[in-house]
């Protein structure tokens, strides 16, 4: 089992799985996620992941830097921990960004619901992901992602329905500035990623999982 159709296309491409042997189940969302209170007053960019490589939150603070000027009062929270962090705080420093850029850690959950809230729109810069559930946990919320075209976004963010993707750092500062500068275009992402987060329930995952642990057991029975 797999969580999304373009990680399963990874391991039949890239391992030689074969196609009828990987069955794609979605995860879903806590119902904690859910739409709330008022927007931040001021663009709000927010990220959540572990401080490692592979979260390439430099790119998003290089990503933030290149907007600055266009938009003067863009803040941005990357929450988080992890063995990166010192070498993010100083890329920060670096790209003169201390002043709006945030870097709180680890937060309680209830913090982390009103972040997503609060949020203009939820950012994603990784390399690889099997899904992304910052996505769709920020979609379960009303707040829609722009972040990078790999397998797992492909399948969390519908591009140009509830959310945008990117390929390098201009595509992605590109499509940030046009959610944040577009009012219209961002109510538009918000209300279909509430949407379709709506249909990824655990209840759903639990099923999907049954069905294929049934399926194996059925096929071992007959060999």
């Amino acid at each position: 089992m797999t969580l999304s159709e373009s990680s399963k296309q990874e391991l039949v491409e890239d391992l030689g799985f074969a196609p009828r042997r990987v069955t794609v189940v979605p995860p879903g969302i806590d119902p904690r996620f859910s739409p709330g209170g008022e927007r931040a007053p001021d663009p709000l960019v927010v990220a959540v992941g572990r401080v490692v490589p592979v979260k390439r939150f430099d790119l998003l603070v290089d990503v933030l830097a290149t907007l600055k000027d266009r938009h003067p009062r863009l803040r941005a929270v990357i929450l988080g921990e992890g063995y990166e962090r010192e070498a993010l705080e100083a890329h920060i420093r670096d790209v003169g960004a201390e002043g709006w850029i945030e870097l709180p850690g680890r937060v309680d959950d209830a913090e982390l619901v009103d972040l997503y809230r609060r949020a203009w729109v939820l950012a994603s810069t990784s390399a690889r992901e099997g899904w992304g559930m910052t996505v769709t946990e920020a979609a379960a919320c009303g707040t829609p992602a722009v972040a990078t075209r790999i397998a797992g976004h492909l399948d969390a963010v519908e591009d140009g329905v509830t959310g945008l993707l990117g390929d390098t750092r201009d595509e992605l500062a590109e499509r940030l500035d046009r959610v944040l500068s577009d009012q219209v275009l961002r109510r538009a992402l918000s209300e279909a990623a509430l949407d379709r987060a709506s249909r990824l329930t655990w209840d759903a995952t639990a099923l999907g999982a049954l069905e294929a642990l049934a399926l194996e057991a059925k096929r071992s029975r007959w060999r």
